[in-house]
């Protein structure tokens, strides 16, 4: 069986491909970047979470369990325990000074996840809830619930209700997400995942750092491949504060190149591809 990672794994995609670098230099564009890649950063925080559950979940037993990752280049302890509600498995996992080696951040991780899942990903239902307490990375307090649920075939929604991110500066960055992701080509090879292309729709609000309001909408489905490291094709439309921007990833060619559009005038810009 694939991964339900994979489903992350586009998320991530997502969010390096908000982290951009202009290649021409004005004041406004760069300041729409920066606004940007800054909203970027709070998705890899949860997105990093829930590769972590992805991790956990897809584990072959159900038995309590403790990782110790410092032979293999991590560091700390991840304990895991797991209980039943009915046919919903739920996995409490707590996190010391951990660091995951397999991870492609070098994150420390502190604290208790919960998660909650119903059903099999490829099955009929399948609902996943995941819940923090007390959880750290490096220091900054993640709170929200994030949900998966599959609501068609090779469709699932993604919510994630009462986000929020209090950094170690005191400054805080709230995340209210509604999308949809849709699992359009590679679900019938299972055992193979780099055919697999999901597509991305849905809105993400909230108040970032400085006190500004922000919304990304998506206006034209977002598209991902897993054999490429960046978006190939899709629109957002992204407003902080009063500044206002559209991106554009292009038409399905596999680059590193997407357009931001502000006040009328367009410029090239290069992905960074998640470095």
């Amino acid at each position: 069986m694939k991964r339900t990672s994979l489903i992350f794994a586009a998320g991530l995609m997502l969010m390096a491909a908000f982290t951009l670098s202009s290649c021409q230099k004005d004041e406004e564009v760069d300041s729409v970047v920066t606004l940007a890649s800054e909203d970027a950063d709070v998705d890899t925080y949860y997105d990093d979470v829930m590769t972590e559950v992805d991790e956990i979940t897809l584990a072959g037993d159900s038995k309590d369990s403790q990782l110790m990752y410092a032979t293999l280049g991590g560091q700390g302890t991840r304990t895991r325990k797991t209980s039943w509600d009915g046919n919903c498995r739920i996995d409490s996992l707590t996190y010391e000074n951990f660091v995951n080696a397999n991870s492609r951040y070098e994150r420390v991780k502190n604290g208790l996840i919960v998660i909650r899942t119903c059903g099999q990903y490829n099955g009929a239902e399948f609902e996943r809830t995941v819940t923090f307490k007390n959880f750290t990375i490096n220091g900054n307090l993640i709170e929200g619930t994030k949900q998966i649920r599959k609501t068609a075939e090779h469709e699932y929604q993604i919510t994630l209700t009462n986000g929020k991110i209090t950094f170690t500066d005191g400054t805080t960055y709230t995340r209210t997400v509604e999308r949809t992701r849709t699992w359009v080509e590679g679900y019938d090879t299972p055992f193979y995942i780099w055919d697999d292309v999901y597509t991305l729709e849905g809105v993400a609000t909230g108040v970032n750092r400085r006190g500004y309001t922000y919304t990304h909408q998506i206006t034209s489905a977002l598209m991902f491949k897993l054999s490429c490291r960046w978006l190939v094709q899709g629109v957002i439309d992204l407003t902080v504060g009063d500044k206002q921007a559209t991106i554009d990833y292009g038409n399905g060619d596999c680059d590193n190149i997407a357009y931001v559009t502000v006040n009328g005038k367009t410029y090239e810009v290069k992905l960074r591809g998640g470095k």
